[in-house]
């Protein structure tokens, strides 16, 4: 089912008076605004606007304006990716005049009046600060033209246009969709409504949801749709409304995991800020401080972040730079090797709380210390090597006050990155840098890409407010006892689900925690056991272990977001362009199975349909497989494939009979591919008669 409905917003939903077999027509707001940032909506103007810009016109604000100063006569054309049937306007205007509305299905026609141009609105009269609005039956077009003319004035004022929008919902989509639980546990479901592209939208009828099971031993749901289960077995879930049912097959399993994504490789330059300051015995910094060697830590953090991923991400270092490259400014000038040396070699220098010029104090309290990373880039060609692909990070090592942030985000669109967002105008990618200083070991290391991890995920979710009562999972990840008692996660970098302060991982007290059911994401259960921090040793670094563990790394997308929360952190561009065709497109994984891709069931076409439909499916294994439908309560339709068969792509149609010959009703099917192995694929169509 595809989910990327960028052009239409569900506020209220508002019934129109009529229902045709099954299907619902609802008049609903169209985001424009949305729309235009997403690129599925162009708005022109003619004259250019000289006050303000078009998206103040979308804005939902009607006190925030948009026009033209010199001309009398303005107009603002939108025009849609798809064709989109209109059945509202409303606009609210800043001056007294007269206005119109026009459609067409290509400019050429708008612009001549011709072929499928229709005028919707001619010439009727507004009045200055008032809202005037036009109901009309529904027409279906690609461009629509707001022409307003101030007949007493020069200029043209536009406060607010709000369009609406006749959708076409078939059925209920119940989600997750196919689902996996295990015996004695409860999961909250929840009802989308498709229309009849596939698109779901959140739920907003007022009519009751009312939800049954064809296997209440297996499974039953409560009049709230909280489906409980109680052994192992299928049952089929329905939610049903007045006009419209939709169905979720529910398979009770003895326990599972979500399979992982594929891998990510990610190529990393290497920086070390560790030259020679000691020409008489010739040890740099690290060895004269007795610190660890930095390539000793990059090594370790390359096997640490393997393993804590389950080998989902893999950082490979392409190139080391070594060398008497010095990036950190004091008081705006670049160090020298002679500098560092002063520093780091003269007693007292280094550290102490003195004002009198130690390097710390200097760092620390008067900030007269500072990283260029801009110098750093330029002197490496960093840019040009993020560019074309060469290299997808930077981690630097440096010494003690270099004035690095822990991890820096460059280039265009960079944001928080626990540090603030830097630009680089070369960079045509975002460049994540980190920062380690080899002073310290491998668990700050860790704890340093940690906050880059909530950095990425928060800026993915838009919000983190653990308190929050409609929590998103990022929300729920991050929970601990001390903060929401009795409903502890995961817990966050800095405190662990049973701490009681910053860095508390070392303490013994027992909480109730749901950290297991993180195994099973994008399925988020009610399982909860005791734990304390023997479950990762009581060390910093084994509850970084055990929090990157169960960090979601698995394939699929949930709520418009990737159930592999790593992408994120590691390649956030990649991320968002992933997301996009997953959600776009069939892919060959069928993600809220999270199955593999050497089998796979494409959805079948057309959809719905009235007289018959293809369904294409592949097999990679020699082995006996059975294609089967079923109908909205589990049973059984008519068998489609039962055989034993070779490796390859196979394709049947259904011509909407059951076994006997007979022809079914109009209404909701599932077809389910099954193979010898054990693994079932399922996927919803839609007969219409």
């Amino acid at each position: 089912m595809k989910t990327n409905c960028f052009i239409f917003v569900v506020t209220t939903l508002f019934y129109c008076n009529f229902r045709l077999n099954a299907q619902v027509l609802v008049s609903i707001p169209i985001d424009i605004l949305s729309g235009l940032d997403d690129g599925e909506i162009t708005a022109m103007s003619e004259p250019s606007l000289t006050i303000n810009t078009v998206e103040n016109i979308f804005d939902g604000n009607p006190y925030t304006e948009a026009g033209v100063q010199d001309d009398s006569t303005a107009s603002v054309t939108l025009q849609f990716h798809d064709e989109v049937k209109f059945s509202k306007c409303k606009v609210f205007f800043w001056n007294d005049g007269q206005w119109s509305l026009e459609i067409a299905n290509s400019l050429d026609d708008l612009n001549g009046e011709s072929g499928s141009y229709q005028s919707l609105v001619d010439n009727q009269d507004n009045l200055f600060f008032n809202w005037d609005s036009s109901e009309f039956i529904p027409v279906t077009a690609k461009y629509i033209r707001l022409t307003e003319n101030n007949l007493n004035n020069i200029g043209v004022h536009f406060g607010e246009w709000e369009l609406q929008a006749i959708v076409n919902f078939i059925s209920l989509s119940i989600l997750p969709s196919p689902l996996k639980l295990v015996p004695n546990t409860s999961l909250q479901l929840k009802v989308e409504i498709l229309d009849e592209n596939g698109v779901g939208y959140p739920y907003n009828f007022p009519d009751i949801v009312h939800w049954s099971s064809s296997n209440k031993p297996v499974a039953d749901v409560s009049e709230m749709g909280k489906i409980h289960t109680y052994s192992l077995g299928t049952a089929a879930i329905t939610a049903t409304i007045t006009a419209l049912s939709g169905t979720t097959i529910v398979n009770v399993v003895p326990d599972f995991e979500s399979v992982n994504d594929e891998t990510l490789y990610l190529k990393v330059a290497l920086v070390l800020q560790n030259p020679v300051i000691d020409s008489t015995n010739m040890q740099k910094i690290h060895q004269v401080w007795g610190w660890t060697d930095p390539m000793v830590y990059t090594n370790q953090l390359i096997e640490e972040f393997s393993m804590m991923s389950d080998e989902v991400v893999q950082f490979q270092i392409v190139e080391i730079h070594d060398d008497e490259g010095i990036f950190t400014r004091l008081e705006g000038e670049l160090m020298s090797i002679d500098t560092l040396a002063y520093y780091y070699l003269t007693p007292g220098k280094l550290y102490g709380r003195d004002t009198s010029g130690t390097l710390q104090n200097l760092a620390e309290s008067q900030g007269k210390v500072y990283f260029d990373y801009n110098e750093m880039i330029d002197y490496y060609d960093l840019d040009t090597k993020r560019n074309s692909g060469a290299i997808d990070e930077v981690w630097v090592y440096a010494h003690p006050f270099a004035g690095m942030y822990e991890s820096q985000l460059v280039g265009p669109g960079a944001f928080w990155w626990n540090s603030p967002p830097l630009d680089n105008p070369n960079l045509e990618k975002l460049l994540s840098v980190m920062g380690w200083n080899y002073e310290r070991g491998l668990d700050c290391a860790v704890h340093s890409v940690g906050h880059r991890v909530e950095s990425a995920i928060r800026h993915v979710y838009g919000r983190w407010d653990c308190h929050n009562p409609e929590p998103n999972n990022w929300e729920l990840f991050t929970r601990f006892d001390k903060d929401v008692p009795g409903q502890a996660h995961i817990g966050n970098i800095h405190f662990p689900p049973n701490g009681q302060s910053d860095y508390d991982y070392s303490n013994t007290r027992y909480i109730i925690t749901y950290a297991d059911n993180w195994k099973r994401y994008p399925i988020l259960l009610d399982q909860t056991r005791n734990i304390n921090c023997s479950e990762w040793g009581c060390t910093h670094l084994g509850y970084m272990r055990w929090w990157f563990n169960h960090l979601p790394r698995y394939a699929g997308v949930t709520d418009g977001i990737l159930n592999n929360w790593w992408y994120y952190f590691v390649d956030y561009e990649g991320a968002v362009e992933r997301t996009e065709q997953l959600m776009s497109i069939d892919d060959k994984i069928d993600d809220k199975n999270n199955l593999p891709r050497d089998f796979w069931l494409e959805q079948n076409y057309p959809n719905p349909f009235n007289s018959k439909t293809r369904i294409e499916f592949y097999i990679s294994k020699s082995g006996t497989l059975d294609l089967a439908v079923y109908n909205i309560v589990g049973q059984h339709i008519r068998t489609l494939k039962n055989d034993y068969i070779q490796p390859g792509t196979y394709n049947v149609t259904w011509s909407g009979k059951n076994d006997a010959g007979e022809q079914v009703p109009s209404g909701i099917y599932f077809y389910r591919l099954s193979t010898s192995e054990g693994t079932n694929l399922i996927k919803k169509m839609i007969l219409l008669k």
